[in-house]
């Protein structure tokens, strides 16, 4: 049997360091991956370092709400 093949669009991406990059990707209109992709000799790709989650059944507008609250944070301390 062969796995069906995820539709993934690139949102956006903010490099880090040197190397490593932060990629937000939308998979098959319904998960949110946010994962560190390393670029080096040896090995380019994405890392195990990041998440992904389903963007229904209120996950988004939670996850969205504490992007508020972490944006509000930055602006004090900033």
């Amino acid at each position: 049997m062969q796995r069906k093949q995820s539709k993934e669009k690139e949102i956006g991406k903010v490099k880090l360091t040197e190397g490593q990059t932060l990629v937000v990707r939308l998979v098959d209109d319904e998960r949110l991956d946010i994962r560190i992709w390393q670029e080096s000799e040896r090995y380019t790709g994405p890392t195990k370092r990041g998440i992904r989650f389903y963007l229904f059944d209120g996950i988004w507008e939670k996850f969205f709400e504490i992007m508020q609250k972490v944006n509000e944070e930055f602006e004090v301390i900033s």
